[in-house]
């Protein structure tokens, strides 16, 4: 699994340590949703725990591959891309 770059932990790490204090500040966030966005986005890139696709190489057949699932949370800027590509797509199907 390709490791997220460095400055990927950094954001998590702002989450990990400000979220419930971000929360008493600004009251309207304090929901069951807000949480699960954050749970998903803090557990996005981890294969054991958001899934993954394991592949093998086609021409020799050697070596195992995996692919994390990403968590597709809005709050997650890696997962925010699928959300707002998704949304883009069904925009642009309405035409």
């Amino acid at each position: 699994m390709i490791e997220p770059p460095g400055h990927w932990d950094g954001f998590k790490q702002l989450f990990i340590d400000h979220w419930d204090g971000f929360k008493q500040v600004n009251p309207r966030y304090h929901t069951r949703y807000g949480d699960a966005l954050v749970e998903k986005m803090l557990n996005g890139a981890n294969a054991d725990r958001m899934g993954y696709i394991e592949y093998r190489c086609q021409h020799c057949g050697e070596g195992t591959h995996r692919v994390a699932m990403t968590c597709k949370s809005s709050c997650c800027l890696r997962g925010a891309k699928v959300y707002v590509d998704d949304w883009v797509s069904q925009v642009m199907s309405q035409d």
